[in-house]
C-alpha cells in the first residue's frame, strides 16, 4: 500500500471516530472522539446549569454549562476587558486553589470569548472557554489530571465556538437587456 493511500485511510478512520455533540438552544456544537464517555448529571457535583458532561479514557473531565444572562459589556470595546475580568473572578471562585496560567479575550467566529487556563489544588490544570453571546453564556471546562495532556484540552477548547456565519453578499443585479429600444 502506498504511503499516500495509507495516510488517507488513517485520516478517514480518525474522522469516523469523532462524534458531534449537539447542545440544546445553541448552534454551538462539541466535537469529541470516541474515548469520551458521557457522564450523567447525577455523577456531577454542581449540575445546576450543566448542559453536557464527559470523561475521557485518559482521565480528563469535560463539562459544558449555560447561564441565561445578558452580556452587553462583552460586545462593547471599551468595556470588554473589565467584563472579562469579572467573568474570570467567577471562574476563580469555583476552582479550589486557583492559580492563573493564561488568560486571553478572543473572537470565536464573531462571538466574544474568554479563554482561561489555571492550575488547581492537587496540580490538575483547568482549561475554560466562555462564549459570551448577547443573551446567554456557554462555558466549556476541561480538567486535565496532573501530568495529563494539556495541549489536547487546549485544542478542544479552541474548537468550541459557534459555526462561522456565511458572509452577507448582495443579490446579483439583473443583466442589462440585450434588446435595444428605439
Amino acid at each position: 500500500m502506498s504511503r499516500a493511500l495509507l495516510a488517507l485511510v488513517l485520516v478517514a478512520s480518525a474522522a469516523e471516530a469523532e462524534t458531534v455533540v449537539e447542545l440544546p438552544k445553541t448552534k454551538t456544537t462539541l466535537v469529541l472522539d470516541d474515548a469520551w464517555k458521557r457522564i450523567t448529571a447525577k455523577e456531577v457535583t454542581a449540575a445546576k446549569d450543566l448542559v453536557a458532561a464527559f470523561k475521557h479514557d485518559a482521565g480528563l473531565v469535560l463539562a459544558v454549562t449555560r447561564a441565561e444572562l445578558a452580556n452587553p459589556d462583552a460586545w462593547v470595546a471599551e468595556k470588554k476587558q473589565a467584563y472579562a475580568d469579572q467573568v474570570e473572578k467567577g471562574i476563580k471562585a469555583t476552582v479550589p486553589g486557583y492559580k492563573r496560567v493564561a488568560k486571553k479575550l478572543v473572537d470565536a467566529n464573531g462571538v466574544p470569548a474568554l479563554d482561561v487556563e489555571a492550575k488547581r489544588e492537587g496540580g490538575a490544570v483547568v482549561i475554560v472557554r466562555v462564549l459570551l453571546f448577547r443573551t446567554y453564556a456557554l462555558a466549556l471546562a476541561v480538567e486535565v489530571p496532573k501530568g495529563g495532556d494539556v495541549a489536547f484540552a487546549r485544542m478542544i477548547a479552541k474548537a468550541f465556538a459557534p459555526p462561522k456565519e456565511p458572509p452577507v453578499t448582495e443579490p446579483p443585479k439583473p443583466a442589462p437587456s440585450a434588446t435595444k429600444t428605439r
